[in-house]
């Protein structure tokens, strides 16, 4: 998977330098700016020259630390400027590892108050030793009741809707 291999190289970098939190600062900042579709398009167009991308880069990112501006000018040498986002993702998922941190969804029909989540988040606790729980709440109305839990790659669905839809297989 090409994402890891470049996420892997800028995160190797960051520890490398300690520039850890420079490099996430800089990603936020580089993902944020390419919610606009045309300045994604341009940046990933087969029809604009390799140079000029890289000159929008210099221009536009001139603040950035310039290990991570080389690391922007690589992927669009390479022409991998429109997997940007899976690496960045990649990215955190070695940072957060570092840190002993898994991030999971909690999807629920409804809200749930504070308490309800730290019960799932010591739930969670349990099964990932050693590891720090960041479990987000996600309303999703169409769950109807219960609840699904994306964590770590696993999803465990205990949601009616799930429920219903294998009885209505098996019947």
């Amino acid at each position: 998977m090409v994402e890891y291999e470049y996420a892997k190289a800028i995160y190797e970098l960051a520890i490398e330098e300690d520039k850890e939190k420079s490099f996430s600062e800089c990603f936020k900042v580089l993902i944020d700016s390419l919610n606009s579709k045309e300045f994604m398009d341009i940046l990933t167009s087969p029809f604009i020259n390799k140079n000029e991308k890289k000159r929008i880069i210099n221009e536009v990112y001139k603040g950035f630390d310039d290990t991570f501006i080389s690391f922007m000018l690589v992927i669009i040498n390479h022409n991998r400027f429109s997997f940007i986002k899976s690496i960045y993702a990649e990215y955190n998922k070695l940072i957060l590892n570092k840190h002993n941190v898994i991030r999971a969804q909690l999807i629920s029909a409804k809200s749930l108050s504070y308490d309800q989540i730290n019960h799932y988040t010591e739930i969670l606790s349990s099964r990932y030793e050693n590891k720090k729980i960041e479990l987000e709440n996600i309303v999703d109305e169409n769950i109807i009741g219960g609840i699904q839990v994306i964590c770590n790659g696993e999803s465990i669905d205990i949601s009616l809707k799930n429920s219903l839809d294998k009885l209505k297989k098996s019947i």
